[in-house]
């Protein structure tokens, strides 16, 4: 249980704060400082199990991807996925460094 709310709950705040931030340029804020801090938060977290990591990202980016081009019309975020998705990755890698 433990580990499925460990990839729910990342991907529940990130609806919430797209969500939240729907009105306003406070979406800037959340593309470019809070959504990176969560993947590398992710990477940090999921350090134990890598499907937990896969399983995690994969819903993180999908929670990220369809509302910001539905509600934002922002286009195509695809790149801002991929350097999120590595940002998990070198966390994710600096914390199994660290711990071995």
């Amino acid at each position: 249980m433990k580990r499925i709310l460990k990839i729910i709950i990342p991907s529940m705040l990130m609806l919430l704060l797209i969500y939240l931030w729907k009105d306003g340029k406070d979406i800037l804020n959340g593309i470019y400082i809070a959504f990176p801090l969560m993947y590398i938060l992710i990477g940090l977290i999921c350090s134990d199990f890598k499907i937990e990591l896969l399983f995690s990202l994969i819903l993180l980016s999908i929670s990220f991807l369809i509302p910001i081009n539905l509600m934002f019309n922002m286009g195509n975020c695809i790149d801002l996925v991929i350097i999120y998705n590595l940002l998990s990755f070198i966390s994710y890698l600096i914390k199994k460094k660290i711990k071995n």
